[in-house]
């Protein structure tokens, strides 16, 4: 019997361990202008702090949908196709996300 709940609560664990390292939360850009960020795999109802730096910083708090899910839209944030990126969400649960973006763009030839 002793064998038995061992063998259950090790189960368990290598379960539980196991959905950790596959719930990995994600951040994408939805559009670039307005700066709209979706993020998705978040512990439902999560309080994510959502850091955007596009030519300058700007910081929010959303909250994730049940399904771990949110979308944020920065109206006075817009990306060109050439312009850098960084997109850090936050949850106060332990999810994260990192979204870095440095595009190689030529640059405009001189008339």
């Amino acid at each position: 019997m002793k064998i038995l709940v061992a063998f259950a609560l090790f189960a368990a664990c290598a379960l539980s361990a196991n959905a950790a390292t596959t719930r990995a939360a994600r951040v994408t850009i939805a559009e670039l202008a307005p700066f709209t960020v979706h993020g998705s795999r978040f512990v439902a109802h999560e309080r994510v702090t959502l850091v955007v730096e596009v030519k300058v910083r700007r910081t929010r708090v959303v909250v994730a949908s049940e399904t771990g899910e949110f979308t944020a839209r920065f109206l006075t944030l817009k990306a060109g196709h050439c312009d850098a990126y960084f997109v850090r969400p936050t949850g106060d649960r332990g999810s994260v996300a990192r979204l870095k973006i440095v595009p190689e763009c030529s640059p405009l030839a001189e008339p």
